[in-house]
């Protein structure tokens, strides 16, 4: 008898830990669905090739005359860091944040580990960029980097990454 109720007592303590167990991974999940990872539409956003937003705001030739040098350098960089972020997968997706699933790219660890390696060498390769730029821009003709500007802007236009498609 005491055999059966040490039986039944390891079965319902068991039986407790499995419940609480599941209950706690239920509630994990359900935190995850609401964490800031998470888009406006739902959307896992993590492993998502375009992560930057939208360029909603572009600028005609006299605007950009009108504007000092260093903020003309700024915009310069900020549009070329855009194009390196999203020439590579223009092929992929027309939209940014668009997830493996969105693309039908299976979520295999080669892939995540190819995605996550081309982050970080992207992000290097920026800063490089950036620390070049800062030191030799200045130097370029105001009316040049207008122009350049200008033609980042309608690269960006063509690329479909601006509005959604129809």
């Amino acid at each position: 008898m005491k055999n059966n109720i040490l039986k039944l007592s390891i079965v319902f303590v068991l039986g407790l830990v499995s419940m609480f167990a599941l209950l706690s991974f239920t509630n994990q999940n359900q935190a995850t669905t609401s964490s800031p990872a998470f888009n406006a539409l739902g959307k896992d956003t993590a492993h998502a090739f375009v992560k930057i937003p939208k360029i909603t705001k572009y600028y005609t030739k006299d605007e950009l005359n009108k504007m000092p040098k260093l903020d003309l350098i700024r915009i310069y960089k900020s549009r070329l860091a855009y194009l390196i972020e999203i020439l590579p997968f223009l092929s992929l997706h027309p939209e940014p944040g668009a997830t493996f699933n969105d693309m039908s790219i299976p979520e295999t660890e080669v892939n995540i580990a190819h995605l996550e390696k081309e982050a970080k060498n992207k992000a290097d390769f920026v800063n490089s960029l950036n620390e070049t730029l800062d030191d030799v821009i200045p130097y370029s003709e105001k009316t040049n980097i207008v122009w350049s500007i200008l033609y980042f802007d309608e690269m960006i236009k063509g690329s479909n990454y601006t509005e959604k498609q129809k």
